[in-house]
């Protein structure tokens, strides 16, 4: 995913930035990135009964409540981030076809008017 940003901001493709990295670094952070700060957390706070991470991220998926949360308002942590990263790929996958859909129907229509007023080559004009 950095190697892409890197390479639409060299390129200077700010469609590729906005449209693909951007919401590609909030998924893979919403979803990923929470499940690492769940083992993380999990790892320095020792529990005496310690919740399943899995059934805590199938919890997050589902849109179920977790009945043996983290601590406390981690549900509602996991909610919102859930939501960021359903939000995350209809913006990943529906702009950038679109865009390019545009851009290019705008070269074809640059490129027909300019064939239209371009002058006549000199084996039309004799024939």
């Amino acid at each position: 995913v950095l190697l892409r940003w890197s390479n639409a901001l060299h390129s200077r493709n700010l469609t590729d930035f906005i449209c693909e990295c951007v919401p590609m670094m909030i998924f893979m952070l919403c979803f990923f990135g929470w499940m690492d700060v769940m083992i993380l957390y999990k790892w320095v706070n020792p529990i005496d009964n310690p919740p399943s991470i899995i059934n805590s991220l199938i919890c997050m998926a589902m849109g179920q409540e977790d009945k043996f949360p983290l601590w406390d308002g981690s549900v509602q942590i996991a909610s919102t981030l859930m939501v960021w990263t359903v939000l995350s790929v209809p913006i990943m996958l529906l702009p950038k076809p679109f865009i390019l859909l545009i851009q290019h129907n705008q070269k074809q229509r640059k490129a027909a008017g300019q064939g239209a007023s371009a002058p006549l080559l000199q084996d039309e004009e004799a024939g």
